[in-house]
């Protein structure tokens, strides 16, 4: 763009070339009216340069007065998102949908060989030891994730961004060679809105309740320490974020659908949903959470963070209605310069639709120890503690692309609950354990081993363990 003197003196040679052509061409001696119109010319151009700086000062109290976008809060297995603009660069891949609304797709391709030295509940991303001890292998792709964002769009003074996020962990078809057809399945639906201060988000997201996650490339479908002391879930909700000082603390709200961990569907029409327990109380569920966020976290010049949370809900079995509900706390932050902490600790009852309890949430038929025979017993909810923790390290060689991560998890419900009228075989302790390493040859390719111990014990069978092993790599695009 030509600057305001360039105009400025354009407009001059213009005048002068329309109103005095003689004076291009010859020096005819000055009269009174060139005075006049020389005169003239100088009030234009003092008119024009105070025109200029006006206009300056404009546009700079326009923007200042703009609001600002303020960034999603990262989930460790969610593709980063970028800062929203109104003008997103011309070499941003996606689809443009004008004023400055673009389409853009992303995901990430997992590959997993893993094998395990004896029975699990799962091959591919395991959560517990089981009674079968047969070892088995596999290879499996079907952690693979992909989604599109929408970036640029307003709403008023909100900035508005919209993600739809699926993978292929929704199933097994029932035909022979199924394992390597898995089923799309709906992982984040959601529009936000955000302001400078303040955002809400309507769809399907990570819950607002200990929402922290190990780093894994083992086990991203299903979060590490999934049943093993890391509550987690996905669902619909409304919710609301406040930060104060500048983002240092925040606060976050949500009423959620109400979930406990029943299957959803009869086994004849897997296709019709059927609600379970916590639909039946006719009540949804509600979290909150208050975060302290750092940014020179004990001096080592990184961010870090640490909160509390709460959850509650109702179950409704055999017509008695049950509370759901937890406290948690969950903590992110350098503890020393390249050595990071991180990790849950919680407590609560009747869980299970967050795979608390070792996804066991209620006891349909409890028994007090020593009760009668006969006695039909009456439904309970399975009270229960545990949690995780993580401590990450990044060696100062091969700048900065390689990561070693040890963790451990365990979720303990109480005995006392797990007594039935029936017998059954209930989970009453599962610890696990897990070692890896991550390395990144490039930014977008991340390849490492990982190695995880299950210890499972059980009312009636006692103690069964397992081992793990997974080579992954994953690939973002």
């Amino acid at each position: 763009m030509k600057s305001a003197s360039t105009v400025t003196a354009g407009l001059i040679v213009l005048v002068w070339l329309i109103l005095c052509p003689a004076g291009v061409f010859g020096q005819p001696e000055r009269s009174p009216a060139d005075d006049l119109l020389l005169e003239k010319i100088r009030v234009m151009e003092a008119q024009l340069e105070k025109l200029n700086k006006d206009l300056e000062a404009l546009k700079t109290e326009l923007a200042a007065k703009a609001p600002k976008a303020a960034p999603d809060a990262a989930r460790k297995d969610e593709a980063p998102e970028p800062p929203v603009a109104n003008e997103p660069p011309q070499d941003l891949p996606g689809v443009s949908l004008g004023n400055g609304i673009r389409l853009v797709p992303y995901g990430t391709v997992y590959f997993n060989a893993f094998a395990n030295t004896s029975g699990t509940n799962n091959t591919d991303v395991p959560l517990w030891a089981t009674a079968n001890e047969e070892e088995n292998l596999g290879m499996s792709l079907r952690q693979t994730r992909f989604g599109v964002r929408m970036e640029g769009a307003r709403a008023g003074n909100a900035v508005v961004k919209g993600v739809v996020e699926a993978d292929f962990y929704g199933g097994l078809p029932a035909v022979g060679v199924g394992e390597n057809f898995g089923v799309v399945r709906l992982r984040v639906a959601k529009v936000r809105f955000e302001w400078e201060k303040a955002a809400l988000s309507v769809g399907q997201d990570w819950i607002v309740f200990a929402p922290r996650n190990p780093t894994s490339l083992a086990a991203a479908a299903i979060p590490q320490f999934a049943a093993s002391g890391n509550l987690w879930s996905r669902l619909p909700q409304v919710r609301a974020e406040r930060k104060f000082a500048g983002g240092k603390y925040l606060i976050e709200g949500a009423v959620l659908a109400p979930t406990s961990g029943d299957f959803p569907s009869g086994p004849d029409s897997p296709f019709l949903l059927q609600p379970g327990a916590a639909s039946r109380s006719l009540v949804p569920s509600f979290e909150g959470r208050a975060a302290y966020n750092g940014a020179n976290w004990l001096g080592t010049g990184k961010p870090g963070s640490i909160a509390v949370s709460a959850h509650f809900g109702r179950t409704k079995v055999s017509g008695s209605d049950l509370a759901s509900f937890g406290v948690a706390a969950d903590w992110g932050f350098p503890i020393v310069n390249r050595v990071v902490l991180s990790g849950e600790l919680f407590t609560g009852e009747n869980l299970g639709g967050l795979q608390g309890g070792i996804f066991q949430g209620y006891n349909p038929d409890f028994v007090e120890p020593g009760s009668p025979e006969g006695d039909s017993g009456a439904p309970r909810g399975i009270t229960t503690r545990g949690g995780w923790a993580q401590i990450s390290f990044t060696p100062p060689v091969l700048k900065d692309r390689l990561s070693f991560h040890g963790s451990a998890g365990i979720d303990d419900p109480s005995d006392e609950d797990l007594f039935s009228a029936s017998p059954r075989n209930w989970r009453t302790r599962n610890l696990s354990f897990a070692a890896s390493v991550i390395y990144k040859p490039i930014p977008k390719l991340s390849i490492g081993g990982e190695f995880r111990r299950f210890e499972t014990t059980y009312l009636i069978t006692g103690r069964r363990t397992a081992g793990h092993f997974n080579l992954g790599a994953a690939y973002e695009f």
